[in-house]
């Protein structure tokens, strides 16, 4: 699920989810910055347990040349680049079948925890995620991503960081619910539309296609993704759009009234998912969240923030 780590320690994944007889490689990489005894510490939650998996990194360190650019392995990414297999790699639970131990890093900058279902997983969605939204407790959803894809958003933490909150909110829909998606830059594009909660693998694939280019056209795709939305409009459920930007954009008076108007056809909600810390587009997106009667989540880092776009799925489909 994530890795806390002490200061200087970098933890990288060839996966993001592992699921049972699945395995992954983990890369932990640590730079001493002077001699001596280094003790450092690695806490891996995983959701089999309640408590982290500890891993202790300690040695010492005879000398440090000053100013010396040690020769060490890059560990960032690389296309086409790959990793040997570990001997003893993490294993889920004892294999019975045969598994991917191809173990190739992502090749996205910071490292991407991209989805990679086992091709020999059989189990159901239900078996899978435990934590998935319970029928009795939560109404049908009809929810559509809007993401913006404009150069703007090609930042090294922006994008990234909402395909993670994506595939959290993916692993936990269900047979019940609809998800769309749609990029806008200098056009929009529907990614897919209307796909039952219960194909996650298209769901995950969808997300992990999405690429920065382009302008940004936001007030038009807000429109357009309205009427996309009010097409699998589910009575008595949650109808709710999605606007992910960093808000370099204006949703003028008129796009408003526009939006209104279509209303009757079938209340959407429009909540905003900011990046960023541009202050007239953080203003910008909580003003359309309020004219769309949504909620403004500002996603800053990774901690804490791949929950929060399920936690607006759980607030307003609750029962």
């Amino acid at each position: 699920m994530r890795a806390d780590a002490d200061n200087g320690v970098k933890v990288y994944t060839s996966k993001k989810t592992l699921l049972p007889e699945d395995t992954c490689l983990i890369i932990i990489s640590f730079v001493p910055e002077t001699s001596g005894r280094f003790k450092k510490r690695i806490g891996l939650v995983s959701s089999d347990q309640a408590t982290p998996y500890d891993i202790n990194l300690s040695g010492t360190l005879s000398k440090l040349k000053q100013n010396d650019k040690t020769a060490c392995y890059y560990f960032g990414a690389r296309k086409n680049s790959s990793v040997p297999v570990s001997e003893d790699p993490l294993v889920v639970n004892d294999p019975k079948t045969p598994r991917d131990n191809s173990n190739r890093m992502p090749d996205s900058t910071p490292p991407a925890n991209v989805y990679a279902p086992s091709p020999n997983a059989t189990t159901s969605a239900a078996e899978q995620n435990p934590n998935e939204l319970p029928l009795l407790e939560y109404k049908p959803n009809n929810v559509l991503f809007l993401v913006d894809v404009s150069g703007s958003m090609k930042d090294s933490l922006k994008l990234p960081l909402m395909k993670e909150a994506l595939h959290t909110l993916i692993d936990a829909v269900r047979d019940v619910d609809r998800i769309t998606f749609v990029t806008y830059a200098d056009s929009i594009k529907i990614i897919s539309e209307g796909i039952s909660g219960a194909d996650k693998e298209i769901l995950h694939r969808s997300v992990n296609a999405l690429r920065s280019k382009g302008q940004t056209k936001g007030n038009k795709a807000i429109l357009f993704s309205q009427q996309l939305a009010q097409k699998y409009f589910i009575p008595e459920g949650n109808n709710q759009i999605f606007l992910s930007t960093d808000g370099k954009f204006r949703f003028y008076p008129d796009d408003v009234k526009t939006w209104r108007m279509r209303q009757i056809n079938g209340k959407i909600v429009l909540s905003t998912v900011a990046f960023g810390n541009d202050r007239e587009a953080m203003k910008n997106l909580k003003e359309i969240a309020a004219n769309g009667e949504g909620s403004f989540i500002h996603l800053k880092k990774r901690s804490g923030s791949t929950e929060k776009l399920l936690d607006e799925v759980k607030a307003r489909s609750k029962r």
